[in-house]
C-alpha cells in the first residue's frame, strides 16, 4: 500500500538570521495519519522549521507545501484559510488569563468567523474538553489549572477547529515525567480519534520512543537521518549516538 502524497512537504529549506545559518537545505515529508518527530538539540532550528511551515517566518530559500498548497505563494487571506486546518500547540499553551477555559476555547471560532450557533459552540466545547479529559474545567481560569492541565486546554483549543494537521512545539517541556507521559498518551489518543498528521518537535527521547512513527534528526540545519526509534537506537552513526548515549 502506498502512502499517497505527503500532507506536508519541505524541500531545500534554508533560513538564516544574520550570520546564524539555522536551516540549510532541510527536507522532510509527513504523510496522512502519522506522527513525525523532529529531534534536535536546543537551538538547532526546530521551532524555526514549524514557524516556516505555518508561514510565521519566510524562508530564504526552498519550498514548503501543506495540503497541496505552496505556503509562501499564498496571499494573507489564503494563508489564514490554510491555518484553520493546522493546529499549533505552543510550549506556553498561550491561554488568555482573563478568559475562562470556555472562553479560551470559543476564541478560535470567533477569530475565524465560524458560523456556529450557541448550541453548536457549546457542543464543540464539550467535545474537545471531553477529548482531553477536562470536562469539569469549563468555568475555570488558567491560573486555577496546573501546568499539565493548561497544556491539555491548549490542545483542546487547537482541536476545536478540527485541524487536519497538528504541530507540537516541545509538548512536554516544563512538565514532570508523569504529566509528560500523560500528554504523550493524549497526543496518541488524538491521532487515533481525529486521524491527524503531526509534527512533534522535541529533544525528549521519551516522546520519540512513545509517540513518533518516524523520527527526523535535525543536525547542523539538515535532516541528518530518518527512521523509527528502534532504527535510530541501533544506529552506529556518531551524530545519532550523541542523542542515545544515556539510553
Amino acid at each position: 500500500m502506498t502512502k499517497g502524497d505527503p500532507v506536508i512537504s519541505v524541500r531545500g529549506l534554508c533560513k538564516s538570521f544574520g550570520e546564524n545559518h539555522v536551516l540549510r537545505d532541510f527536507d522532510l515529508d509527513v504523510f496522512r495519519g502519522e506522527n513525525v518527530m523532529v529531534l534536535g538539540k536546543s537551538g538547532s532550528g526546530k521551532s524555526v522549521l514549524i514557524k516556516c511551515i505555518v508561514g510565521l517566518l519566510t524562508p530564504d530559500k526552498g519550498r514548503i507545501t501543506v495540503l497541496g498548497q505552496e505556503v509562501h505563494a499564498l496571499d494573507q487571506q489564503e494563508l489564514d484559510r490554510l491555518r484553520v486546518k493546522i493546529g499549533f500547540l505552543f510550549q506556553s499553551s498561550a491561554l488568555y488569563d482573563s478568559m475562562t477555559v470556555e472562553e479560551n476555547l470559543e476564541f478560535p471560532l470567533r477569530r475565524h468567523w465560524m458560523s456556529t450557533s450557541k448550541g453548536e459552540t457549546d457542543a464543540l466545547v464539550d467535545e474537545v474538553l471531553t477529548a482531553v479529559g477536562l470536562a469539569h474545567t469549563r468555568k475555570m481560569y488558567p491560573s486555577e489549572l496546573s501546568g499539565g492541565m493548561r497544556r491539555r486546554i491548549g490542545l483542546a483549543r487547537t482541536l476545536i477547529l478540527k485541524p487536519e494537521i497538528m504541530l507540537y512545539d516541545e509538548p512536554t517541556t516544563g512538565l514532570d515525567p508523569i504529566t509528560g507521559k500523560e500528554i504523550v498518551e493524549l497526543i496518541l489518543q488524538l491521532q487515533r480519534t481525529y486521524n491527524t498528521s503531526s509534527i512533534i518537535i522535541s529533544h525528549d527521547l521519551n516522546v520519540a520512543k512513545l509517540a513518533a512513527d518516524r523520527i527526523a534528526l535535525l543536525y547542523e540545519g539538515r535532516n541528518h537521518l530518518e527512521g523509527t526509534y528502534q532504527e535510530l537506537l541501533a544506529s552506529t552513526d556518531p551524530v545519532v549516538r550523541q542523542f542515545f548515549i544515556f539510553m
